[in-house]
């Protein structure tokens, strides 16, 4: 069994993301494995300051907000899902604002502690999620995270499906 942390990027909380992401807790949670999903856009999370704050102090931000939640949640999790509809050709702010602020886990764990494995859900109006897609490929190379694979697009709910149930 595998904790598996959702990050939600969508401003839109019932929309296609949505059904994506409620596809794969399904497959997910067939398996045996426990799904926390959190909806970033009903969050209050700041942008992280660049202060260091966090490197010097044992991981904890000078920001007293929501981002606590998330952090307890990632730290609780094996696997961790990127999901989010695609705005100007990458993720959307809430989620860019949640990876940036991950920096403060980083440095409250420990780099090796800090590896989970992944998967990343997006949708878009067209087809192209080529500058989405070298995000995540070098967030994820860089930190060495074991990839479950993506899903590009809306109505690809049995897609989702299957790759959370492969979660093991």
């Amino acid at each position: 069994m595998k904790k598996i942390l959702i990050l939600n990027g969508s401003p839109r909380k019932n929309g296609k993301t949505a059904s994506l992401i409620n596809a794969f807790a399904e497959g997910a949670q067939s398996t045996g494995n426990k799904v926390n999903n959190l909806y970033l856009n009903s969050m209050k999370i700041k942008g992280c300051l660049a202060c260091e704050k966090c490197s010097q102090n044992g991981g904890e931000c000078v920001q007293n907000d929501d981002m606590k939640i998330v952090n307890e949640a990632f730290e609780w999790a094996d696997v961790v899902v990127f999901a989010s509809p695609q705005f100007w050709g990458t993720i959307t702010g809430q989620l860019k604002i949640v990876i940036d602020r991950l920096y403060a886990v980083q440095n409250k764990i420990g780099f090796p502690n800090f590896k989970k494995e992944t998967a990343l859900i997006m949708t878009a109006r067209g087809d192209n999620y080529r500058f989405a897609l070298d995000f995540y490929n070098i967030f994820v190379n860089l930190m060495g995270w074991k990839d479950h694979g993506t899903v590009l697009g809306a109505g690809k709910e049995d897609e989702a499906r299957e790759i959370g149930a492969n979660i093991k």
